[in-house]
């Protein structure tokens, strides 16, 4: 049975991480900073948290995008510098709430529908360490061999998208157990849900929306674009892959 909580209970946490991109206009410090329709993609992003009933967010980011993310939001919001990537930036959020879940959602992913978010928040059960949107791997994936290259099957393969929600039990035994050192240049290194699936966690899954990938350079931009029919999808002119 379903235990899902009140939205009330649940701490948003938008983690502005990914590095700026070439070809992003205006120098964006942060792709989610982005201007997509006349809207910043992160205010998008928090109006579909907000549409969702729940509370306002923590929004950690890198040391480069802190100060034009503090400037460009609400100051009702907190918003907190979280230097040494993803590990560091889910400590920051575990030291600045109490809250016992926490709903992760990478700022890129800002076209997230409202329907994935209570989707997840709805799915949560007593036995449930996490509950995670995911969808069906469309492009072709290699494994790498000392005998060449070998094709995997894509239907045993889901790609990972956001928002997480995870208990803070399971967040603080994962950081507590991954080491401290995290290259800043490879922020996208560490998954909390990969290495909580290593230790035997329990974590549901939903169906994510191909609308929730991650904008975070000019041709997932250009597919955020072509998705709220601001541009033509010309990409089979250029067998061009769609990002998920």
């Amino acid at each position: 049975m379903s235990s899902a909580p009140p939205s009330a209970a649940v701490q948003p946490v938008v983690l502005a991480l990914a590095p700026p991109a070439p070809g992003l206009s205006r120098g964006a410090s942060v792709p989610s900073l982005e201007r997509l329709g006349g809207s910043l993609l992160i205010d998008r992003l928090l109006s579909t948290l907000h549409g969702a009933g729940l509370p306002a967010p923590l929004v950690l980011a890198g040391t480069s995008a802190h100060p034009a993310l503090r400037r460009t939001l609400p100051r009702s919001l907190q918003v907190l510098e979280a230097p040494g990537g993803r590990r560091e930036a889910l400590r920051t959020a575990l030291e600045h709430s109490g809250a016992e879940l926490l709903l992760l959602h990478d700022a890129e992913r800002a076209l997230t529908p409202g329907e994935v978010v209570r989707e997840v928040l709805g799915a949560l059960h007593e036995e449930d360490d996490a509950v995670v949107p995911v969808v069906t791997m469309t492009d072709s994936v290699k494994e790498v061999r000392a005998d060449g290259l070998r094709n995997i099957d894509r239907t045993t393969l889901s790609g990972l998208q956001s928002p997480r929600l995870v208990r803070r039990s399971l967040l603080e035994e994962v950081l507590a157990t991954e080491g401290s050192g995290e290259d800043p240049v490879d922020i996208g290194a560490f998954d909390e849900i990969r290495s909580a699936l290593e230790r035997g966690a329990q974590v549901r899954t939903v169906h994510g929306s191909h609308a929730g990938f991650a904008v975070q350079d000019r041709l997932s931009l250009w597919q955020a674009q072509i998705s709220l029919g601001l541009a033509r999808d010309t990409s089979h002119r250029h067998g061009l892959a769609r990002r998920s």
